[in-house]
């Protein structure tokens, strides 16, 4: 399948070495007005919930404090991720955020096991892929008609699973390329989406043009997130798969950010 979409604007280009203890992607709203005592005292609260509940199920959505100084929030981990570890990134995330983001009440920031974010108006429900980070291989695969195939098949195959009522919202998958080489593919979505409603971002995050024909790619956007390699990533990871993962994962990623 080749990420093939056209109507958003790309800004930033570089090339990274990406570090799963570091933030892979962070938005501080400038067009979001600064806080008051009040609507931060409800952030802190706000946090608490998010994390105590996070830390528990994987997924929480929820609010704090009531009128003007009302303020939602929702954070959620990455479905394939043991709890310990969902447990440690969550908690990280909600101290971070605040530091990454001071006295904005839209916040969001994205870590490879998890995802954070708040805001004064309420977003619960509504596709957002506005704002979005992209990374990918700095390598083209060699036979790009037959990868693109095979992309194309998971990534449809795993789409389906996360837009499935009973998936939780993520989608993982495997498929052979040769005897020696495996494709790897995860898709999720914020759990407040309706199937419908996951479909559609997944449909805009497989599009995405600075994907094609690269060995490796991963979108993320408030809404949804895919992934796909040429080695294994997701739970559960054997000794022969964390082995493989660990001699690859230094590979190097041209990143962009999107803005609406």
């Amino acid at each position: 399948m080749a990420f093939s979409h056209h109507s958003l604007l790309i800004f930033a280009l570089c090339i990274l070495y990406v570090e799963s203890a570091d933030p892979s992607a962070q938005l501080c709203n400038e067009n979001s007005n600064t806080t008051t005592p009040e609507i931060t005292k409800n952030i802190d609260s706000l946090l608490t919930k998010l994390v105590q509940a996070t830390s528990q199920s994987g997924y929480s959505a929820t609010s704090f404090g009531t009128g003007q100084t009302q303020v939602f929030g929702l954070a959620q981990c990455r479905g394939d991720v043991p709890s310990k570890d969902c447990s440690t990134c969550i908690q990280t995330a909600a101290k971070e955020i605040k530091t990454i983001c001071p006295n904005r009440v839209d916040a969001r920031l994205w870590y490879e096991y998890c995802f954070i974010r708040y805001n004064t108006k309420k977003f619960f429900g509504q596709v957002d892929t506005g704002y979005g980070m992209i990374y990918s291989n700095v390598e083209n695969v060699t036979d790009p008609e037959t990868f693109n195939r095979a992309l194309g098949a998971l990534m449809y195959r795993i789409n389906t699973i996360a837009a499935g009522p009973a998936s939780k919202g993520i989608g993982t998958g495997e498929t052979k390329l040769s005897d020696f080489v495996t494709l790897y593919g995860l898709s999720q979505c914020t759990r407040d989406l309706s199937p419908f409603s996951c479909r559609r971002c997944l449909e805009i995050a497989n599009g995405e043009t600075f994907c094609d024909n690269k060995k490796g790619c991963r979108v993320i956007y408030s809404s949804c997130y895919v992934r796909y390699e040429l080695y294994p990533f997701f739970f559960p990871l054997d000794d022969q798969k964390l082995a493989l993962e660990s001699s690859l994962r230094t590979t190097h990623y041209s990143s962009v950010v999107k803005k609406p």
